[in-house]
Protein backbone atom coordinates (compact mmCIF):
# COMPACT_ATOMS: atom_id res chain seq x y z
CA UNK A 1 0.00 0.00 0.00
CA UNK A 2 1.09 3.59 -0.59
CA UNK A 3 0.13 6.55 1.58
CA UNK A 4 -1.17 9.56 -0.37
CA UNK A 5 -2.97 12.80 0.34
CA UNK A 6 -5.52 14.43 -1.96
CA UNK A 7 -6.06 18.11 -2.72
CA UNK A 8 -5.91 20.40 0.31
CA UNK A 9 -6.84 17.60 2.72
CA UNK A 10 -4.25 16.54 5.30
CA UNK A 11 -5.88 13.13 5.71
CA UNK A 12 -3.71 10.18 4.68
CA UNK A 13 -5.22 7.55 2.39
CA UNK A 14 -3.72 4.09 1.96
CA UNK A 15 -4.10 2.82 -1.60
CA UNK A 16 -3.29 -0.66 -2.82
CA UNK A 17 -0.60 -0.57 -5.53
CA UNK A 18 -2.15 -2.62 -8.32
CA UNK A 19 -0.16 -3.39 -11.47
CA UNK A 20 -3.11 -5.34 -12.91
CA UNK A 21 -5.59 -2.44 -12.89
CA UNK A 22 -5.34 0.96 -14.55
CA UNK A 23 -8.06 2.72 -12.59
CA UNK A 24 -7.68 4.63 -9.33
CA UNK A 25 -10.45 5.10 -6.79
CA UNK A 26 -10.94 6.00 -3.15
CA UNK A 27 -13.86 5.35 -0.82
CA UNK A 28 -16.18 8.34 -0.99
CA UNK A 29 -17.62 10.45 1.78
CA UNK A 30 -21.18 9.57 0.79
CA UNK A 31 -20.60 5.83 0.96
CA UNK A 32 -22.80 4.17 3.57
CA UNK A 33 -21.50 0.61 3.11
CA UNK A 34 -20.06 -1.14 6.14
CA UNK A 35 -16.61 -1.31 4.54
CA UNK A 36 -16.49 2.47 4.09
CA UNK A 37 -17.19 2.92 7.78
CA UNK A 38 -13.91 1.16 8.55
CA UNK A 39 -11.80 3.35 6.30
CA UNK A 40 -10.87 6.94 5.57
CA UNK A 41 -13.27 8.44 3.04
CA UNK A 42 -12.89 11.48 0.81
CA UNK A 43 -15.37 13.97 -0.60
CA UNK A 44 -16.68 17.53 -0.69
CA UNK A 45 -15.57 19.50 2.33
CA UNK A 46 -12.31 17.57 2.58
CA UNK A 47 -10.58 19.55 -0.16
CA UNK A 48 -11.34 22.96 -1.59
CA UNK A 49 -9.89 21.96 -4.96
CA UNK A 50 -12.04 18.84 -5.44
CA UNK A 51 -14.13 18.83 -8.63
CA UNK A 52 -16.93 16.28 -8.70
CA UNK A 53 -19.00 15.12 -11.66
CA UNK A 54 -22.27 13.27 -12.15
CA UNK A 55 -20.64 10.71 -14.40
CA UNK A 56 -20.93 7.29 -12.83
CA UNK A 57 -18.44 4.45 -12.80
CA UNK A 58 -18.84 0.81 -11.88
CA UNK A 59 -16.09 -1.76 -11.40
CA UNK A 60 -16.97 -5.42 -10.94
CA UNK A 61 -14.26 -7.72 -9.62
CA UNK A 62 -14.25 -11.47 -9.29
CA UNK A 63 -15.20 -11.26 -5.61
CA UNK A 64 -16.58 -7.77 -5.16
CA UNK A 65 -17.51 -4.49 -6.72
CA UNK A 66 -17.40 -0.73 -6.29
CA UNK A 67 -19.37 2.04 -7.94
CA UNK A 68 -19.79 5.76 -7.62
CA UNK A 69 -18.97 8.94 -9.49
CA UNK A 70 -15.80 10.40 -10.97
CA UNK A 71 -13.93 13.36 -9.59
CA UNK A 72 -10.62 15.16 -10.05
CA UNK A 73 -8.16 16.78 -7.68
CA UNK A 74 -4.44 16.92 -7.00
CA UNK A 75 -2.90 13.66 -5.83
CA UNK A 76 0.19 14.02 -3.62
CA UNK A 77 2.53 11.03 -3.55
CA UNK A 78 6.04 11.27 -2.10
CA UNK A 79 7.28 14.74 -3.13
CA UNK A 80 5.18 14.83 -6.31
CA UNK A 81 1.77 16.37 -6.94
CA UNK A 82 -0.32 15.96 -10.09
CA UNK A 83 -3.91 16.49 -11.20
CA UNK A 84 -5.72 13.17 -11.51
CA UNK A 85 -9.18 11.92 -12.34
CA UNK A 86 -10.30 9.12 -10.02
CA UNK A 87 -13.39 7.41 -8.73
CA UNK A 88 -15.26 8.34 -5.56
CA UNK A 89 -16.83 5.05 -4.52
CA UNK A 90 -20.27 5.47 -2.99
CA UNK A 91 -21.03 1.73 -2.99
CA UNK A 92 -18.47 -0.82 -1.84
CA UNK A 93 -19.28 -4.53 -1.52
CA UNK A 94 -18.81 -6.49 1.68
CA UNK A 95 -15.65 -8.21 0.40
CA UNK A 96 -13.75 -5.02 1.21
CA UNK A 97 -14.60 -5.32 4.91
CA UNK A 98 -11.57 -7.57 5.40
CA UNK A 99 -9.02 -5.27 3.77
CA UNK A 100 -7.43 -2.14 5.19
CA UNK A 101 -6.94 -0.13 2.01
CA UNK A 102 -8.99 3.01 1.40
CA UNK A 103 -8.91 2.46 -2.35
CA UNK A 104 -6.77 1.29 -5.25
CA UNK A 105 -3.96 3.04 -7.10
CA UNK A 106 -3.98 1.77 -10.68
CA UNK A 107 -0.54 1.00 -12.13
CA UNK A 108 -1.72 -1.07 -15.09
CA UNK A 109 -0.53 -0.89 -18.66
CA UNK A 110 -3.77 0.50 -20.10
CA UNK A 111 -5.76 3.69 -19.67
CA UNK A 112 -8.36 4.13 -16.96
CA UNK A 113 -11.15 3.50 -19.45
CA UNK A 114 -13.88 3.12 -16.86
CA UNK A 115 -13.01 6.62 -15.61
CA UNK A 116 -13.69 8.27 -18.97
CA UNK A 117 -10.31 7.24 -20.43
CA UNK A 118 -8.46 9.35 -17.88
CA UNK A 119 -4.72 9.14 -17.37
CA UNK A 120 -3.12 6.73 -14.96
CA UNK A 121 -0.88 8.15 -12.25
CA UNK A 122 2.29 7.34 -14.21
CA UNK A 123 0.90 8.97 -17.36
CA UNK A 124 -0.17 12.06 -15.42
CA UNK A 125 3.23 12.45 -13.75
CA UNK A 126 5.00 12.10 -17.10
CA UNK A 127 2.63 14.52 -18.85
CA UNK A 128 3.36 17.11 -16.15
CA UNK A 129 7.09 16.57 -16.74
CA UNK A 130 7.54 15.47 -13.14
CA UNK A 131 9.26 12.16 -13.93
CA UNK A 132 11.76 11.46 -16.72
CA UNK A 133 10.06 8.37 -18.10
CA UNK A 134 6.75 6.54 -17.92
CA UNK A 135 8.03 3.67 -15.84
CA UNK A 136 8.12 2.50 -12.25
CA UNK A 137 9.88 -0.11 -10.14
CA UNK A 138 8.72 -2.15 -7.16
CA UNK A 139 10.72 -3.83 -4.41
CA UNK A 140 8.75 -6.03 -2.01
CA UNK A 141 10.21 -6.95 1.35
CA UNK A 142 9.65 -10.31 3.02
CA UNK A 143 8.17 -10.39 6.52
CA UNK A 144 9.85 -13.77 7.15
CA UNK A 145 13.20 -11.99 6.85
CA UNK A 146 12.21 -9.35 9.38
CA UNK A 147 12.46 -6.54 6.85
CA UNK A 148 10.08 -3.66 6.22
CA UNK A 149 11.61 -1.76 3.33
CA UNK A 150 9.10 -2.09 0.51
CA UNK A 151 9.68 0.56 -2.12
CA UNK A 152 7.93 2.13 -5.11
CA UNK A 153 10.18 4.02 -7.53
CA UNK A 154 8.60 6.54 -9.90
CA UNK A 155 10.20 7.57 -13.20
CA UNK A 156 13.37 5.50 -12.86
CA UNK A 157 14.37 2.23 -11.25
CA UNK A 158 16.48 2.09 -8.10
CA UNK A 159 19.67 0.35 -9.20
CA UNK A 160 20.71 -0.03 -5.57
CA UNK A 161 18.03 -2.71 -5.21
CA UNK A 162 19.45 -5.20 -7.72
CA UNK A 163 22.76 -6.51 -9.05
CA UNK A 164 23.84 -5.93 -12.64
CA UNK A 165 21.26 -4.91 -15.20
CA UNK A 166 17.56 -5.50 -15.53
CA UNK A 167 16.44 -8.16 -17.98
CA UNK A 168 13.67 -6.57 -20.08
CA UNK A 169 10.93 -8.83 -21.45
CA UNK A 170 8.47 -7.91 -24.20
CA UNK A 171 4.88 -7.61 -23.15
CA UNK A 172 2.21 -9.82 -24.72
CA UNK A 173 -0.23 -7.62 -26.69
CA UNK A 174 -3.63 -7.49 -25.01
CA UNK A 175 -6.58 -5.13 -24.68
CA UNK A 176 -6.93 -5.51 -20.91
CA UNK A 177 -4.05 -3.35 -19.73
CA UNK A 178 -2.26 -6.34 -18.17
CA UNK A 179 1.49 -6.54 -17.77
CA UNK A 180 1.65 -9.93 -19.45
CA UNK A 181 4.82 -11.72 -20.58
CA UNK A 182 5.62 -15.08 -22.17
CA UNK A 183 6.73 -17.94 -19.92
CA UNK A 184 9.44 -20.36 -21.00
CA UNK A 185 8.81 -23.08 -18.39
CA UNK A 186 8.41 -23.72 -14.66
CA UNK A 187 9.40 -26.41 -12.21
CA UNK A 188 11.28 -27.17 -9.01
CA UNK A 189 14.97 -26.44 -8.59
CA UNK A 190 16.75 -27.43 -11.79
CA UNK A 191 13.91 -29.77 -12.86
CA UNK A 192 11.47 -28.13 -15.25
CA UNK A 193 8.00 -29.48 -16.04
CA UNK A 194 8.07 -28.87 -19.80
CA UNK A 195 5.29 -26.27 -19.75
CA UNK A 196 5.31 -24.42 -23.07
CA UNK A 197 3.18 -21.74 -24.69
CA UNK A 198 2.23 -20.10 -21.40
CA UNK A 199 2.07 -16.45 -20.37
CA UNK A 200 2.08 -14.74 -16.99
CA UNK A 201 0.23 -11.64 -15.78
CA UNK A 202 2.49 -9.83 -13.32
CA UNK A 203 0.25 -8.53 -10.56
CA UNK A 204 1.29 -6.68 -7.40
CA UNK A 205 -2.33 -6.85 -6.27
CA UNK A 206 -2.35 -10.56 -5.47
CA UNK A 207 -0.44 -12.49 -2.85
CA UNK A 208 -0.37 -15.89 -4.54
CA UNK A 209 0.37 -17.65 -7.83
CA UNK A 210 -2.55 -19.04 -9.84
CA UNK A 211 -2.22 -21.54 -12.70
CA UNK A 212 -4.75 -23.74 -14.49
CA UNK A 213 -4.95 -27.00 -12.53
CA UNK A 214 -3.03 -29.10 -15.07
CA UNK A 215 -0.08 -26.68 -14.98
CA UNK A 216 -0.03 -26.47 -11.18
CA UNK A 217 -0.18 -30.27 -10.98
CA UNK A 218 2.76 -30.62 -13.37
CA UNK A 219 4.84 -28.40 -11.07
CA UNK A 220 3.81 -30.08 -7.82
CA UNK A 221 4.50 -33.56 -9.23
CA UNK A 222 8.17 -32.59 -9.02
CA UNK A 223 7.87 -32.13 -5.23
CA UNK A 224 8.33 -35.20 -3.03
CA UNK A 225 5.33 -35.94 -0.82
CA UNK A 226 2.85 -33.49 -2.35
CA UNK A 227 -0.90 -34.03 -2.06
CA UNK A 228 -3.81 -32.41 -3.88
CA UNK A 229 -7.31 -31.45 -2.80
CA UNK A 230 -9.10 -29.70 -5.62
CA UNK A 231 -7.28 -26.50 -6.50
CA UNK A 232 -5.14 -26.64 -3.34
CA UNK A 233 -1.84 -28.48 -3.05
CA UNK A 234 0.02 -29.40 0.14
CA UNK A 235 3.67 -30.30 0.68
CA UNK A 236 5.74 -31.48 3.65
CA UNK A 237 6.46 -28.49 5.88
CA UNK A 238 10.14 -29.47 5.80
CA UNK A 239 10.27 -28.64 2.08
CA UNK A 240 13.03 -26.13 1.40
CA UNK A 241 13.47 -26.45 -2.35
CA UNK A 242 12.88 -23.41 -4.55
CA UNK A 243 10.36 -23.29 -7.34
CA UNK A 244 11.68 -22.15 -10.72
CA UNK A 245 10.10 -20.06 -13.45
CA UNK A 246 11.79 -19.32 -16.75
CA UNK A 247 11.39 -16.16 -18.82
CA UNK A 248 13.35 -16.09 -22.04
CA UNK A 249 16.77 -17.59 -21.29
CA UNK A 250 16.73 -16.83 -17.56
CA UNK A 251 15.39 -18.95 -14.74
CA UNK A 252 14.22 -17.24 -11.56
CA UNK A 253 13.86 -18.97 -8.21
CA UNK A 254 10.87 -18.58 -5.89
CA UNK A 255 12.01 -19.13 -2.32
CA UNK A 256 10.31 -21.76 -0.16
CA UNK A 257 9.83 -18.91 2.33
CA UNK A 258 7.26 -17.57 -0.10
CA UNK A 259 5.60 -20.54 -1.79
CA UNK A 260 5.36 -22.89 1.23
CA UNK A 261 2.42 -21.55 3.20
CA UNK A 262 0.62 -22.20 6.47
CA UNK A 263 -0.03 -25.58 8.07
CA UNK A 264 -3.11 -27.65 7.27
CA UNK A 265 -5.21 -29.88 9.51
CA UNK A 266 -3.33 -32.88 8.08
CA UNK A 267 0.00 -31.61 9.37
CA UNK A 268 1.20 -30.57 5.92
CA UNK A 269 1.87 -27.06 4.62
CA UNK A 270 -0.25 -25.47 1.95
CA UNK A 271 1.39 -24.47 -1.30
CA UNK A 272 0.87 -20.84 -2.29
CA UNK A 273 0.68 -21.96 -5.93
CA UNK A 274 -2.97 -22.79 -6.62
CA UNK A 275 -4.53 -24.75 -9.45
CA UNK A 276 -7.08 -22.17 -10.45
CA UNK A 277 -7.67 -20.79 -13.93
CA UNK A 278 -8.21 -17.08 -13.54
CA UNK A 279 -8.20 -16.13 -17.22
CA UNK A 280 -7.20 -18.13 -20.32
CA UNK A 281 -6.18 -21.78 -20.57
CA UNK A 282 -2.52 -20.79 -20.84
CA UNK A 283 -2.45 -17.70 -18.63
CA UNK A 284 -0.92 -17.62 -15.15
CA UNK A 285 -1.26 -14.96 -12.49
CA UNK A 286 2.00 -14.19 -10.69
CA UNK A 287 1.57 -12.21 -7.49
CA UNK A 288 3.78 -11.40 -4.55
CA UNK A 289 4.85 -15.01 -3.99
CA UNK A 290 6.97 -14.42 -7.09
CA UNK A 291 7.56 -10.67 -6.86
CA UNK A 292 9.26 -10.85 -3.45
CA UNK A 293 12.11 -12.68 -5.18
CA UNK A 294 12.93 -10.03 -7.80
CA UNK A 295 13.07 -6.31 -8.38
CA UNK A 296 10.33 -5.62 -10.94
CA UNK A 297 10.13 -2.69 -13.34
CA UNK A 298 7.31 -1.69 -15.70
CA UNK A 299 7.87 0.55 -18.76
CA UNK A 300 4.67 2.01 -20.23
CA UNK A 301 6.36 3.36 -23.38
CA UNK A 302 7.83 0.04 -24.46
CA UNK A 303 5.25 -2.21 -22.82
CA UNK A 304 8.11 -4.22 -21.30
CA UNK A 305 8.59 -5.76 -17.86
CA UNK A 306 12.06 -5.88 -16.33
CA UNK A 307 13.36 -8.21 -13.61
CA UNK A 308 16.54 -7.82 -11.61
CA UNK A 309 18.45 -9.98 -9.15
CA UNK A 310 17.90 -8.66 -5.66
CA UNK A 311 21.07 -7.69 -3.82
CA UNK A 312 19.78 -9.41 -0.68
CA UNK A 313 18.52 -12.57 -2.29
CA UNK A 314 20.50 -14.19 -5.07
CA UNK A 315 17.17 -15.42 -6.39
CA UNK A 316 18.14 -15.35 -10.04
CA UNK A 317 19.85 -18.19 -11.84
CA UNK A 318 21.04 -16.73 -15.12
CA UNK A 319 21.95 -18.72 -18.20
CA UNK A 320 23.25 -15.73 -20.13
CA UNK A 321 24.31 -12.13 -19.77
CA UNK A 322 21.35 -9.93 -18.95
CA UNK A 323 20.21 -7.17 -21.25
CA UNK A 324 20.99 -3.61 -20.33
CA UNK A 325 18.45 -1.38 -18.68
CA UNK A 326 16.61 1.15 -20.78
CA UNK A 327 18.22 4.55 -21.13
CA UNK A 328 16.98 7.17 -18.70
CA UNK A 329 16.61 10.88 -19.13
CA UNK A 330 18.97 13.27 -17.42
CA UNK A 331 15.97 15.12 -16.05
CA UNK A 332 14.96 13.82 -12.63
CA UNK A 333 12.68 14.75 -9.80
CA UNK A 334 13.90 14.04 -6.29
CA UNK A 335 12.19 13.21 -3.05
CA UNK A 336 11.28 10.33 -0.78
CA UNK A 337 8.54 9.43 1.64
CA UNK A 338 8.35 6.71 4.27
CA UNK A 339 5.24 5.67 6.14
CA UNK A 340 7.26 4.14 8.94
CA UNK A 341 4.73 1.35 9.54
CA UNK A 342 5.77 -2.21 10.24
CA UNK A 343 4.44 -5.48 8.91
CA UNK A 344 3.80 -8.67 10.76
CA UNK A 345 6.50 -11.27 11.29
CA UNK A 346 4.55 -14.01 9.54
CA UNK A 347 5.38 -15.49 6.17
CA UNK A 348 1.94 -14.84 4.70
CA UNK A 349 1.48 -11.49 3.00
CA UNK A 350 -2.23 -11.68 3.79
CA UNK A 351 -1.48 -11.79 7.51
CA UNK A 352 0.32 -8.45 7.65
CA UNK A 353 -0.86 -6.02 10.29
CA UNK A 354 -3.82 -3.99 9.00
CA UNK A 355 -3.35 -0.25 8.59
CA UNK A 356 -6.58 1.29 9.81
CA UNK A 357 -7.79 4.85 10.40
CA UNK A 358 -7.97 6.12 13.98
CA UNK A 359 -10.95 4.72 15.86
CA UNK A 360 -11.51 1.79 13.52
CA UNK A 361 -11.19 -1.78 14.71
CA UNK A 362 -8.99 -4.22 12.86
CA UNK A 363 -10.83 -6.89 10.93
CA UNK A 364 -9.40 -10.35 11.69
CA UNK A 365 -6.98 -11.44 9.00
CA UNK A 366 -7.78 -14.60 7.03
CA UNK A 367 -6.75 -18.04 8.23
CA UNK A 368 -3.63 -18.93 6.18
CA UNK A 369 -4.71 -22.57 6.04
CA UNK A 370 -7.97 -21.76 4.32
CA UNK A 371 -8.67 -21.53 0.61
CA UNK A 372 -7.59 -18.22 -0.96
CA UNK A 373 -11.22 -17.53 -1.82
CA UNK A 374 -11.83 -16.55 1.80
CA UNK A 375 -9.35 -13.70 1.65
CA UNK A 376 -9.44 -12.57 -1.95
CA UNK A 377 -10.48 -9.62 -4.01
CA UNK A 378 -10.04 -9.30 -7.75
CA UNK A 379 -8.45 -6.01 -8.75
CA UNK A 380 -7.52 -6.84 -12.35
CA UNK A 381 -9.36 -5.65 -15.41
CA UNK A 382 -10.61 -8.07 -18.03
CA UNK A 383 -13.00 -6.10 -20.20
CA UNK A 384 -14.76 -2.76 -20.44
CA UNK A 385 -18.41 -2.17 -21.19
CA UNK A 386 -19.36 1.44 -21.78
CA UNK A 387 -23.03 2.32 -21.82
CA UNK A 388 -24.49 5.79 -21.69
CA UNK A 389 -22.91 8.05 -19.12
CA UNK A 390 -21.40 5.25 -17.07
CA UNK A 391 -18.62 2.76 -17.49
CA UNK A 392 -18.42 -0.83 -16.29
CA UNK A 393 -15.34 -2.96 -15.82
CA UNK A 394 -15.72 -6.73 -15.50
CA UNK A 395 -13.11 -9.27 -14.44
CA UNK A 396 -13.01 -12.93 -13.58
CA UNK A 397 -9.88 -13.62 -11.57
CA UNK A 398 -9.60 -13.96 -7.82
CA UNK A 399 -6.80 -11.98 -6.23
CA UNK A 400 -5.54 -11.78 -2.66
CA UNK A 401 -4.59 -8.47 -1.14
CA UNK A 402 -1.00 -8.10 -0.03
CA UNK A 403 -0.81 -5.54 2.76
CA UNK A 404 2.55 -3.87 2.23
CA UNK A 405 3.75 -0.44 3.33
CA UNK A 406 6.11 1.22 0.89
CA UNK A 407 8.83 3.81 0.93
CA UNK A 408 8.40 5.84 -2.24
CA UNK A 409 11.50 7.18 -3.94
CA UNK A 410 11.11 9.59 -6.83
CA UNK A 411 14.31 9.46 -8.81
Amino acid sequence: MAAVTIGSSNEEYHLLLDSAASNTWVMGQECTAEACGKHNTFGEGDSGSLKTTTKSFSITYGTGSVSGTTASDTLHIASLSTALTFGLATNVSSEFNAYPMDGILGLGRGTAAELDDSQTLIEALAAADLIPAKLYGIHLSRAADGTNDGELNLGEVNSERFDGDLDWLDGVPNDTGFWEISVGDAGVGTSLAGLKGKSAIIDSGTSYVFMPEADALAVHKLIDGYTQSGETFSVPCSTTTNLSIKFGDKTYAISSKDWVGGTTSEGMCRSNVFGRQTFGDDQWLLGDVFLKNVYAAFDLDSGKVGFGTKKDGGSLSSTSTSASTSASSSKTASGSYSTGASSSGGEETTSAAPILPPGASATPTPDPSSSPSSSSVDTSAASNDHTGGSSTLAASSLLCIAVIIFTMNVL
